[in-house]
């Protein structure tokens, strides 16, 4: 019995220690760059936390056959700045504007293989006589994440 007295205190400490430990404050200059001091000021977050997109690779076909036209449309969105993650989950919306008034408005998400992700989309136009060149396509982002492999093993083909 003397022993238990004289250890208990050892279990009592080690939790002690370990919600001093998880409580600790955490650096916050590792995922911003800057923490705004009043409320006009905006969250700067470091190089490593930021995604820059670009959008090249737009073709526009518009198929006026049927009894509505319909905008078939591919793009490309690439990481620009290659960061150490090369794959991303990403959220954005894409506006589709025709002689410079909204059509349609689409929301989307996915993920960046390799920095780069292909999308395709066909919308129904409100009139006939659009043309391609009068059609823009406007991306504005919602959010994004890294984005790790994940392999899922069935226990029962594993043996």
């Amino acid at each position: 019995m003397a022993n238990f007295k004289r250890s208990l205190p050892v279990f009592l400490l080690a939790p002690f220690i370990g919600m001093l430990i998880g409580c600790a404050e955490t650096d916050t200059e590792v995922f911003f760059a800057s923490v705004p001091t009043h409320d006009n000021e905006n969250f700067a977050y470091t190089d490593i936390h930021q995604l820059s997109l670009t959008l090249s690779g737009v073709t526009k076909e518009i198929d006026e056959t049927g009894f509505n036209p319909i905008l078939k449309c591919k793009l490309h969105l690439e990481n620009t700045r290659h960061g150490p993650w090369p794959q991303a989950w990403v959220a954005f919306n894409i506006s589709v504007l025709a002689s410079n008034s909204e059509v349609s408005s689409l929301k989307r998400a996915g993920v960046l293989q390799g920095h780069a992700m292909d999308i395709e989309f066909q919308i129904d136009l409100p009139k006939f006589g659009i043309k391609s060149s009068d059609i823009a396509i406007s991306i504005q982002p919602v959010a994004w994440m890294p984005s790790f492999p994940l392999n899922i093993i069935d226990n029962e083909t594993a043996q």
